[in-house]
């Protein structure tokens, strides 16, 4: 959801998006290589967000994963806005994490990611402070689980351009995450994550702001 502030009053605006991916993991020494493909990416929009960018799938990403280090080597969606790209680009940032090798209630750690994405159809780039905690056990769909919550730090940049004007993006803000992890064999079986951001965009000289909350909901199937 993304609201505008203005002298005027406010205004919001919904998009929602269905995407089906299939995660295929590689483990060879301390390295992880994976494909990520997407075969669904389905929005709508409540408002005057616009008209849904047009998609060509199926799409993939490349890469791989060492110590904390995420690293994408190729791409099959052309384009550095792509939504699909972008969007499976920040999935993968939030599903691949270094978890410690022993996890007990009350562990704690941090890392950073750096992410090139998009807001809208700006080339942005973000960096993210997260601070993880083990919060504890609980069953999910009948199996035991432990839980991780995790508290993120925001922090953003974009430039682009619409038609002749220079258009400049900065964002401020946090995010949240709690992961429920197999206790069988370790696996993500689901991830729920939130983010709420303070954005301020310059056209022309003249500074827009928006707020901006999204939330995702990542489901496991075989």
């Amino acid at each position: 959801m993304i609201e505008s502030q203005s002298d005027s009053g406010s205004h919001r605006e919904t998009s929602t998006n269905l995407t089906h991916e299939l995660l295929t993991l590689e483990q060879v020494g301390d390295t992880i290589h994976f494909t990520a493909a997407v075969d669904t990416f389905w929005t709508t929009t409540q408002g005057t967000i616009g008209p849904v960018q047009p998609v060509q799938l199926p799409a993939q990403l490349l890469g791989s994963f060492a110590g904390d280090s995420l690293i994408i080597s190729t791409d099959s969606v052309a384009g550095k806005c792509n939504p699909v790209s972008s969007a499976l680009s920040a999935d993968l940032h939030n599903l691949l994490v270094r978890f410690p090798v022993q996890l007990s209630q009350g562990t704690r750690w941090r890392d950073s990611v750096d992410l090139e994405t998009c807001q809208g159809m700006i080339p942005t780039s973000a960096h993210i402070t997260r601070s993880y905690i083990v919060s504890g056990e609980t069953e999910y769909q009948g199996n035991p689980v432990l839980v991780v919550q995790r508290t993120d730090t925001i922090r953003a940049h974009g430039e682009g351009a619409q038609q002749q004007h220079r258009i400049t993006l900065d964002a401020t803000g946090t995010g949240n995450a709690i992961y429920y992890l197999s206790l069988k064999d370790g696996r993500i079986v689901r991830l729920n994550a939130g983010q709420d951001l303070d954005l301020a965009i310059t056209v022309s000289g003249k500074i827009h702001h928006f707020k901006e909350n999204s939330k995702q909901d990542f489901g496991y199937s075989r």
